[in-house]
């Protein structure tokens, strides 16, 4: 009788203990990759170096971001470039969507959904129509499962948490289009197609529904293709919104990574961006998104030493970003 009323109390404690040690392992500051993932989060990208144990990482606030910004991507590309630009694309950020598909011409039948031959030529100038059968297609299949669409090249590199973050502050039901502001053509510009862009649901809605499904509404046909659907974006009322951080540096970038940062640029560049060029330490934004005309060696390169190397001691903490971006729409520019 004495040792049983002890009996309840140690049976409670003991019975917390996996609660106890679950804690701890959820909140260890130094921890392995493996252990900030639930099962929802493993099944977002069925990669096996995802869990490796060899990199240390606390990912819990880039994985909390993920999850909740629903992103669906759709990347041009050739036939020619499955084992080579498509492999690199697929093996790298492409992973880090929540869905995808590769658009191309194509007479083959392939096992996986992800390639989709919309019947349209290949080239430049088939690319307006390429984008708009994209779009439309986008539209039937997938417009209510994502908030957001991402256009990309198959020599473009993103990176996507930090895309995400950026869209964690606008809202998908809203007509948003982001990426990087060009000024040619129009008062209030467009984004590169090299760069990236991106459309919230509501965009691409309109687009389809206001835009192609209204006769004379928009032009289904042209050479460049991103000034097209800009100029589309703008007759259905969708602005173009600024992806500068605080210090007015690029996030999406319309070349490479060290065209940028070394200054090799082409000399019109300044003619064709709406804000001022900048290059070397200033070029880009420390949350940057995308490059351009990034081959697959520079794509697995950047993924290398984005994702597994680190310096030592240095940490980011989230607070450190808080109003780091410049987020609202870009006034147009005035009459010349």
């Amino acid at each position: 009788m004495k040792h049983r009323r002890y009996f309840l109390p140690v049976l409670s404690c003991l019975s917390l203990l996996p609660l106890i040690l679950w804690i701890g392992t959820r909140y260890t500051p130094v921890r392995f990759q493996v252990a900030t993932k639930t099962r929802r989060e493993v099944q977002w990208i069925k990669q096996p170096d995802h869990l490796d144990r060899s990199v240390f990482v606390d990912d819990s606030v880039a994985m909390d971001t993920l999850s909740k910004v629903k992103i669906f991507c759709w990347i041009t590309t050739r036939e020619k470039e499955i084992v080579n630009k498509m492999a690199a694309v697929n093996e790298t950020w492409a992973r880090r969507c929540d869905n995808r598909m590769f658009v191309m011409t194509t007479t083959k039948k392939y096992p996986t959904n992800e390639i989709v031959d919309l019947h349209i030529k290949d080239g430049r100038k088939y690319l307006t129509e390429k984008t708009i059968a994209s779009l439309k297609y986008i539209y039937k299949h997938h417009l209510n499962k994502y908030d957001w669409f991402l256009k990309a090249d198959d020599d473009t590199f993103v990176v996507m948490e930090n895309l995400k973050f950026l869209l964690s502050h606008y809202n998908a039901t809203e007509g948003i289009y982001v990426g990087h502001l060009f000024k040619k053509y129009s008062s209030w510009g467009y984004m590169s197609g090299g760069a990236g862009y991106v459309l919230s649901r509501e965009a691409v809605r309109l687009l389809v529904e206001k835009g192609y499904n209204t006769k004379n509404m928009c032009r289904e046909s042209g050479t460049d293709e991103d000034v097209e659907i800009a100029s589309c974006l703008h007759n259905v009322g969708v602005p173009v919104h600024n992806t500068l951080d605080r210090f007015g540096r690029e996030s999406f970038h319309a070349f490479s990574a060290s065209d940028h940062i070394m200054g090799s640029l082409p000399k019109a560049i300044q003619k064709w961006d709406r804000h001022k060029t900048k290059k070397g330490k200033e070029c880009c934004s420390q949350l940057t998104i995308s490059f351009h005309y990034v081959d697959p060696k520079q794509m697995r390169t950047l993924e290398f030493l984005l994702y597994r190397t680190s310096v030592y001691g240095r940490r980011y903490e989230p607070a450190f970003f808080k109003h780091f971006f410049q987020i609202g729409v870009v006034p147009s520019l005035p009459p010349p």
